[in-house]
């Protein structure tokens, strides 16, 4: 289910206070951060974990990670045993936010307390309206895809904007994501013109805040 143009799959069951959710795999839950934390954070650099075989109770740390925005501690939503971690998360932190809810996964508990603390998590369907408000309050734009670079040019001409932005995706590899933010009035025209002329794809575009705001992607 889409909140506010975020990401909250219907399988799992969230800790909304704490950004987390956790599914149930028998007698297992995989545990993990939702994509209000990755947006938050920028572009995640360090996670770091407890140790595994150790026990944690639910709202306790499983571990930490920093973007240029955000340092967070990843609270476990469930009493339990620590069974493993995704090193995956540890060698490219940008899983965090590309795919939280699926490569991005955090770790693996062995729920202790698992009848009382379920009652504690809800459905996306009852998490619904506390999901939306903390994404207003906290401010979070999420996108159809996460940004490796970013572009924000308040008070600058459009034409100079698309100058940078030619110059910022010379440098960046095939299939880079760009996050533009521009308050010029002509940026939705000029920026439709530069997809054209460039072939580069704009992916998602809005006006929110009294800004445009786009992500184009480079062509392979």
């Amino acid at each position: 289910m889409k909140i506010l143009d975020c990401e909250f799959p219907e399988r799992l069951l969230y800790d909304v206070e704490n950004n987390v959710w956790a599914e149930l795999e028998g007698e297992t839950a995989r545990v993990g951060v939702n994509a209000i934390i990755g947006w938050l954070s920028g572009r995640i650099t360090s996670v770091s974990f407890k140790e595994r075989g150790e026990s944690v109770s639910r709202g306790r740390s499983l571990g930490a990670i920093e973007g240029p925005r955000h340092f967070d501690v990843v609270r476990s939503p469930l009493t339990g045993e620590i069974l493993e971690y995704n090193e995956a998360v540890r060698e490219r932190p940008i899983l965090l936010n590309r795919d939280p809810y699926g490569a991005g996964w955090f770790a693996k508990v062995r729920p202790l307390r698992l009848p009382d603390e379920a009652k504690l998590l809800k459905d996306v369907s009852s998490a619904k309206m506390e999901l939306g408000s903390r994404l207003k309050e906290m401010r979070i734009h999420c996108f159809a895809e996460f940004p490796d670079l970013e572009l924000f040019e308040i008070g600058v001409e459009c034409a100079a904007v698309i100058v940078r932005l030619n110059e910022l995706i010379a440098g960046a590899q095939v299939g880079a994501v760009v996050h533009i933010v521009s308050d010029d009035p002509t940026a939705e025209i000029e920026m439709a013109r530069w997809s054209d002329q460039t072939g580069n794809e704009v992916l998602d575009s809005r006006f929110e805040d009294g800004v445009y705001h786009f992500i184009v992607k480079k062509k392979g």
